[in-house]
């Protein structure tokens, strides 16, 4: 695994992991979920990359602008910015790689997200991890983990709109998400690997055919602290690139 920082003025850090084996010439972009949700998946996101390049494919997993290891803060970033940093990170792939073919493996918000992606470049499949594919439907999931925290962290917050489980937004978060169009497979061959709390299922389906539901229970709502690492997700997908 190669960490680096890339796109303008090196702002977005990335982690390639290199194809082993006999490599497939095929690309796998991992783009995970946003704010506390980007925390908890943090380990299973590597542990999908690894196993990924060790079926051969290059991987590169990256972090948003204001987030993570990435420069900047999250008060100042739209969801513009973030999409704009999904599709750079594509095209950074593309060049340490030079695989001609791309895989999109996307993490709850970031299956809305990749809609700027996927206009404007060439996706193969797209797979999806519990996806949120409405602005508003985010909104509500992040004022219900708000509503769950303990009333001592809770009055601590000066405003319940631009700050969610403990990470600052910028002034127009809330209505960027109310205006937010709905997620798009635009063409890829769009499949879901969804578990025991997942509530879109209808929309979810218009989208695609291909939806598996698995028993884990991700809780995506819950503290920082819990590490998620569900196997049979982990399975899942990677069985999809097999």
């Amino acid at each position: 695994m190669e960490p680096f920082y890339f796109g303008t003025n090196n702002a977005l850090f990335g982690a390639f992991h290199m194809a082993e084996g006999m490599p497939r010439r095929h690309g796998v972009l991992l783009a995970g979920p946003l704010l506390n949700e980007g925390i908890r998946a943090h380990f299973t996101l590597r542990q999908i990359a690894g196993r990924c390049a060790a079926m051969g494919y290059d991987v590169l997993r990256f972090d948003y602008r204001g987030l993570g290891n990435s420069n900047g803060s999250s008060a100042a970033m739209t969801l513009d910015g973030w999409s704009a940093d999904m599709l750079d990170a594509a095209r950074e792939l593309a060049r340490v790689s030079g695989a001609e073919t791309r895989t999109l493996i996307t993490v709850r918000f970031a299956a809305n997200l990749a809609r700027m992606l996927l206009e404007k470049t060439t996706v193969e499949r797209l797979v999806m991890w519990d996806p949120i594919l409405q602005g508003d439907h985010w909104l509500a999931l992040l004022r219900e983990g708000q509503s769950k925290l303990p009333s001592r962290l809770r009055n601590q917050i000066p405003d319940s709109d631009r700050e969610f489980m403990g990470h600052a937004t910028g002034a127009t978060f809330v209505s960027e998400l109310e205006a937010r169009p709905p997620a798009s497979v635009n063409g890829a061959a769009a499949s879901a690997v969804v578990t025991a709390d997942y509530r879109h299922l209808t929309a979810l389906h218009a989208m695609s055919d291909d939806v598996e539901q698995v028993d884990a229970d991700c809780r995506w709502q819950a503290n920082t602290s819990d590490v998620l690492y569900p196997i049979d997700v982990i399975n899942s997908i990677c069985t999809r690139l097999a």
